[in-house]
């Protein structure tokens, strides 16, 4: 198979016949522009620099569907950041959430779908998500179907220093063996976190 290692210049002309690299996972030291084709997930994505980012529509088994983002930036996330922060308004399924954080600190947190604000929702993954300094990407959910008029909230579960939010009136961890012990007023850890959804409509 040919190989080039310098730029192609076809001065114009159509590039007929295209198809994008399918790959069952996310290529290696990928660089700003790289385009791939996620045979599993039926859908394109664009790598920005600094995120793969869904490119486009995503189609499998005859059928067309549109991809949808919901971006989340959190600053100096605590015990107290829970929130909702979209509802929805058409039926979608999660394929990917990736998070973000501005330091080489952790961030441990969970995003349920809930029918009403206050109501008791459902969690995405059985485990917490993660945020790292070099950005996570979640892949396996325990319930991604997203049903229209219900909302996504966000709570902190962990993190460097963070206090876990006590459930069932257990008592409430400390910080993570072998990382700071201190730490500013209600868990409170220093930076941006930045979570992104992605979902498919259709």
């Amino acid at each position: 198979m040919p190989s080039f290692k310098s730029n192609l210049d076809i001065q114009q002309n159509q590039l007929l016949n295209a198809v994008l690299h399918n790959l069952p996972d996310l290529p290696q030291n990928p660089v700003a522009g790289q385009l791939y084709y996620n045979s599993g997930k039926f859908t394109a994505y664009l790598w920005n620099g600094s995120y793969w980012v869904p490119w486009g529509e995503t189609g499998g088994g005859g059928q067309v569907q549109q991809v949808k983002q919901y971006m989340l930036n959190i600053p100096n996330p605590s015990s107290k950041s829970a929130m909702v922060f979209v509802r929805l308004y058409e039926d979608q399924t999660v394929v990917r959430i990736d998070s973000h954080f501005s330091n080489e600190s952790r961030v441990d947190f969970n995003i349920e779908c809930r029918t009403g604000v206050n109501d008791q929702g459902l969690l995405l993954t059985q485990q917490p998500m993660q945020a790292a300094y070099n950005g996570t990407e979640t892949t396996i959910f325990s319930f991604s179907s997203l049903s229209k008029d219900n909302w996504l909230y966000f709570s902190l579960a962990a993190g460097d220093g963070a206090v876990e939010v006590p459930a069932n009136g257990d008592e409430a961890a400390t910080a993570i063996e072998g990382q700071p012990a201190e730490a500013p007023t209600d868990g409170e850890i220093l930076g941006l976190l930045t979570i992104t959804i992605t979902c498919i409509v259709g």
